[in-house]
C-alpha cells in the first residue's frame, strides 16, 4: 500500500496529484467522507462496493420498486445465465 499524503484543495475546488497524471482522465466517486480517484471504472466500483455495501441492497430496493419483484423463474433464468457466463470465463 501506498504512502498517505496531505494535499491542499484550491479556493476553485482543485488539488495537484501528481505529474504522471498529467492529461489522464480518472474516474471519481464519493462514499460518505471518502473520495476514491482511479484510472479504472471496475476498481472504483469494486472500491465503493467495499466501502458501501449496503449500496448493492439499495440499487436492488430501487430496481424492485421500479420493476417489480422478479418471480422465481426469472430468478432462475438469470442465475442459470450467470452460470453459465462465468463457467465460460466471462
Amino acid at each position: 500500500m501506498e504512502e498517505i499524503s496531505v494535499r491542499k484543495v484550491d479556493a476553485k475546488g482543485r488539488i495537484y496529484l501528481s505529474r504522471k497524471l498529467r492529461g489522464s482522465e480518472l474516474y471519481m466517486a464519493e462514499a460518505d467522507d471518502v473520495i476514491l480517484l482511479s484510472a479504472s471504472r471496475e476498481r472504483i466500483l469494486s472500491a465503493l462496493e467495499q466501502l458501501s455495501p449496503g449500496t448493492a441492497i439499495k440499487e436492488y430496493l430501487a430496481l424492485v420498486e421500479e420493476l417489480g419483484e422478479p418471480t422465481p423463474k426469472e430468478i432462475e433464468g438469470l442465475a442459470r445465465a450467470r452460470a453459465w457466463r462465468s463457467a465460460e470465463g466471462q
